[in-house]
C-alpha cells in the first residue's frame, strides 16, 4: 500500500511515460506511453507496438507490465502505473489482474469511458484504490494529435471518425 499517494510528483513520472509515448510515435506506432513505478523508481517502461509487432494486444500497459513480472509478484501492490491515455478495458483488467492498485493518466478515453466501467463492477472498484486523470493531459494530447490524429480524435470525442 502507498503511504502517501497525494504528495508524490505524479507530473515527474508522467513526464517519463511520455518520453515512451514520443518514442512510439516516432517508430509509426501510437504514441501512448508507460511507466510503472515503486518508491520513487522507474521499474518498468513500454509503449504501444501495436503496428511494430503486428500484435492488437500490445498496448502500452501491457507491454510496461511484462517488463518486470517477476518483481511485480512481490510488488505490484506498492506501484503506480502511469499512462499517457486512460487504459482501456483490456489494459485495465491486465492492471487489476497484475495486483497494481494505482492507476494514473494523462489524457481521458471518452471512447472508452472507463469510470462507469469501474463502478459496474464490484471486482475491479474494490481493487483500483487510486484512480487519477489530467496529469500532464494537454502535453500528451499534444503528442497524440501530432503522431496519430485520428486517435486523438476518437479519444477526444468518445467516437471513431
Amino acid at each position: 500500500m502507498i503511504k502517501d499517494f497525494d504528495s508524490i510528483n505524479h507530473e515527474t513520472f508522467m513526464g517519463e511515460a511520455l518520453i515512451e509515448a514520443k518514442k512510439a510515435g516516432k517508430r509509426g506506432d501510437r504514441p501512448i506511453g508507460s511507466v510503472i513505478v515503486h518508491n520513487d523508481e522507474i521499474i518498468a517502461r513500454g509503449a504501444n507496438s501495436i503496428e511494430t509487432s503486428n500484435s492488437n494486444v500490445a498496448h502500452a500497459e501491457i507491454e510496461t507490465i511484462n517488463q518486470n513480472t517477476a518483481y511485480l509478484r512481490k510488488h505490484a501492490r506498492e506501484c503506480i502505473i502511469y499512462s499517457t491515455v486512460e487504459p482501456c478495458v483490456m489494459c485495465l483488467s491486465t492492471i487489476v489482474m497484475a495486483n497494481i492498485r494505482n492507476v494514473v493518466f494523462a489524457v481521458e478515453d471518452k471512447y472508452m469511458n472507463m469510470k462507469p466501467f469501474i463502478a459496474s463492477n464490484p471486482y475491479i472498484e474494490k481493487r483500483v484504490h487510486n484512480y487519477v486523470g489530467g496529469i500532464l493531459a494537454d502535453e500528451s494530447l499534444r503528442i497524440l494529435k501530432k503522431y496519430s490524429p485520428e486517435a486523438a480524435e476518437v479519444v477526444l470525442h468518445g467516437q471513431k471518425v
